[in-house]
């Protein structure tokens, strides 16, 4: 069913569903709607009744105790946006057929000219509202794009950065030697420990400092690799979340709100 011509603002209230779905007035309409359409038993608190569009659950320990349920409708804006041009389409074609077609213009063509106006003022709105809402998540995705592009550019850096570390190292050292190495790193605030500590971590192994300081800029870059690689995953993760609540959001927006009456 179309509700082009239903009273109501997108934008209010696809704001509505991202501040206030997980408010607890709306929890509370949700745990409610549960009741009323899960399957019934006999120990069942509730009994259910369906009147004038209302889903009602009546205490069967006392009738006077019941709870009114008026459900939400939704709405895909998708398909709406669509319908909306087209039905912009047909007003502007009729409006136009109006005044071309009508050598005198009587009290009636004036009152179907204002109506078909009113129309169109009405789908205007919610075709810029859908607009404004598309504008700003495609911006926001744009935002999230290019931090993931720049971070990439930045992995590059740091992975040609451990590549020419490694190549650079003459002396390879043993596998516990070289976790002492990244202990030193990580006790250090994950920074290079100063020159001192290299050179007597040199002298105990017999290995020149020069070397240990090489595998500490190694493990070094090989951190830097790994806090970037995280950001990225981070941002694959937001825009993933951002893409499934759009469309969750979109295509079952809510346009009218529940009327919760305990």
């Amino acid at each position: 069913m179309s509700m082009m011509n239903d009273n109501y603002d997108i934008k209010e209230m696809y704001d509505y569903q991202l501040e206030d779905l997980t408010k607890e007035t709306y929890q509370k309409y949700l745990k409610c709607l549960k009741v009323y359409y899960e399957k019934e038993h006999k120990k069942d608190k509730y009994k259910k009744e369906f009147i004038n569009n209302k889903l009602i659950l009546i205490d069967k320990n006392d009738s006077k105790k019941k709870i009114e349920i008026v459900p939400s409708q939704f709405i895909n804006i998708n398909v709406l946006y669509i319908e909306l041009k087209e039905l912009i389409d047909e007003i502007l074609f009729k409006i136009n057929n109006l005044i071309e077609t009508k050598s005198n213009i009587t009290e009636e063509n004036r009152n179907e000219f204002e109506l078909l106006k009113k129309k169109y003022m009405d789908c205007k709105k919610k075709i810029d509202n859908i607009d404004e809402i598309n504008k700003k998540y495609n911006d926001e995705m744009q935002n999230l794009i290019n931090d993931k592009i720049e971070k990439s550019t930045e992995l590059a850096k740091y992975y040609q950065k451990r590549n020419d570390n490694y190549n650079d190292i003459k002396v390879h050292i043993k596998e516990t030697l070289k976790n002492k190495l990244i202990k030193y790193f990580k006790e250090n605030k994950n920074r290079i420990p100063p020159l001192p500590i290299i050179n007597k971590i040199g002298k105990d192994n017999g290995i020149p400092s020069a070397e240990i300081e090489k595998w500490f800029n190694w493990i070094e870059n090989v951190y830097n690799y790994l806090i970037i690689q995280k950001e990225i995953n981070n941002i694959d993760k937001i825009i993933q979340e951002k893409e499934n609540n759009f469309a969750q959001m979109t295509g079952y927006m809510i346009i009218k709100k529940p009327v919760l009456k305990i």
